[in-house]
């Protein structure tokens, strides 16, 4: 049965400190809070979009480098920065779709969308205001929005896992993230929303609303009962030197491919150990909004997050992580032993 997404009772965060300790959360901004807040009431909004609407199997077509694009897409990043303009309009944006892409595709898919948005807010809007969301970039400044409307949009066309993905990064950091998992089991809960950051901490609550709970990734330091995670796709990794990897370090525990960044909450949920994404071709170099959102809810629940070479993310570069060699996410104890392995591959 699908899920439904009652509002959230309020904008605030609302940490239950009886069930996680306080000495992990530290206090936030009011600003930050009040961002917290709505961007879980937006990703709930989006994930609603994308759950309900019927546009995203009507339409999709390739778009640069062979990745797909729906309808969907399109409707949930209008959804994310709505909420943002609302709160943060200065704010640097980074953001997958434009509304160019989208005109391109007819009136007809247009007026979809806006429908959809429309939905998905519970109000009037008009295709020049969805547009203009879609294309909104902010200013300048130290804080940037990462803003993935569906990824893992191949997986959303085969019914497997996507995220509905949104990041912060303060001077170069990713410092909160919220991921909307619609077809994640975690915690007891199908259809989840994980979000949290290195400051913060990390949780998880059912997109229709509900407790929060704490999370936290695991404690296995021992391979053999490691549990590791790649890409479904095969041009987003290299699964023969995950296979090489695997054998080297010994890890017994098993390795499951599955779609976007909900490897992220899973490693932060303890559900797996580690998260390995190689480059599978030397030009290639990972989009930002693939991993921010990510990056900081696995920092936020313990976990470490470098490239192949041990080298922290650099997400001051652009929209791509120019200067790092594919991802490596960890637990925290099992991260050197991988590193070396990588190492001695070569």
């Amino acid at each position: 049965m699908a899920a439904t997404y009652p509002e959230p009772s309020s904008a605030r965060l609302p940490v239950d400190r009886s069930v996680t300790n306080p000495a992990n959360i530290l206090p936030v901004s009011s600003l930050l809070e009040t961002e917290i807040g709505l961007i879980r009431d937006a990703v709930r909004r989006a994930a609603r979009l994308c759950v309900t609407s019927a546009a995203a199997s009507q339409f999709w077509y390739e778009k640069r480098e062979r990745e797909p694009v729906t309808a969907a897409d399109f409707g949930a990043q209008a959804v994310l920065l709505r909420a943002l303009i609302a709160v943060v309009p200065d704010d640097a944006v980074l953001a997958e779709e434009c509304s160019a892409d989208l005109v391109r595709a007819g009136a007809d898919v247009v007026a979809g969308v806006t429908t959809a948005v429309a939905a998905a807010v519970e109000g009037a809007v008009t295709k020049e205001q969805v547009l203009g969301w879609i294309d909104h970039r902010g200013g300048g400044g130290n804080r940037v929005w990462a803003i993935d409307p569906i990824d893992g949009t191949k997986g959303l066309l085969r019914g497997d896992q996507y995220a509905i993905a949104v990041g912060l990064i303060e001077d170069g950091q990713p410092v909160f993230g919220a991921l909307g998992c619609p077809r994640l089991e975690l915690s007891g809960m199908h259809g989840v929303l994980v979000w949290g950051g290195p400051r913060l901490g990390t949780f998880v609550e059912s997109l229709g609303g509900g407790k929060v709970r704490p999370l936290v990734v695991s404690g296995v330091a021992d391979p053999g009962r490691a549990r590791i995670l790649g890409s479904v796709e095969v041009a987003h990794g290299d699964p023969e030197l995950l296979q090489r990897v695997v054998e080297r370090v010994g890890i017994g525990g098993g390795w499951v491919r599955i779609d976007s960044q909900a490897k992220y909450a899973a490693v932060a949920a303890g559900m797996a150990d580690l998260y390995l994404r190689p480059r599978n071709r030397d030009d290639w170099r990972e989009r930002v909004w693939d991993h921010a959102a990510g990056a900081a809810i696995v920092a936020g629940a313990g976990g470490r997050i470098t490239d192949l070479d041990g080298l922290p993310l650099d997400f001051t570069a652009g929209d791509r992580l120019e200067h790092n060699r594919g991802v490596l996410v960890s637990n925290g104890p099992l991260h050197d032993r991988v590193l070396r392995a990588l190492a001695e591959i070569g």
